[in-house]
């Protein structure tokens, strides 16, 4: 039988072990935002850059709001359907450029939003960074 002060440090080191591992995600997510999207969707995500990006045809969505649009709830799915083709360079009528760096045969599984997925561990960290910015 296990004493309960150990199982309560068990428990513990479990969840700071869990925790620490997703704020590097997210931290990894926020270098790809920056890197990747920021120019065109704004340092704070929330849309309306693009100033001086040449050929951008219409002002780029706010994407803080994306779970407030989607009922409340994070739109994992098309969210990450969205990255995978800009990925691909399959999304055809949008101005957003390709982003060949998301692409990878490494898949890992990441839970966001109470949705379980898998994808990309770029495109993974960058779905978990978009999903702490959102607001109501």
């Amino acid at each position: 039988m296990i004493r309960p002060s150990l199982l309560l440090l068990l428990i513990s080191a479990l969840v700071t072990a869990c925790s620490g591992s997703g704020r590097d995600d997210v931290r990894r997510g926020a270098a790809l935002y920056a890197a990747n999207c920021a120019a065109c969707h704004g340092g704070d995500a929330k849309g309306g850059g693009g100033g001086g990006v040449f050929g951008l045809s219409k002002t780029p969505p706010d994407l803080t709001r994306l779970r407030s649009r989607n009922g409340g709830t994070f739109p994992v799915y098309e969210t990450a359907a969205v990255l995978e083709g800009y990925a691909i360079g399959g999304m055809r009528g949008r101005q957003m450029v390709g982003f060949t760096g998301l692409q990878s045969d490494r898949k890992k599984r990441v839970r966001v939003d109470r949705t379980r997925l898998r994808t990309t561990a770029t495109q993974a960290d960058l779905l978990l960074f978009l999903e702490t910015v959102q607001r109501p």
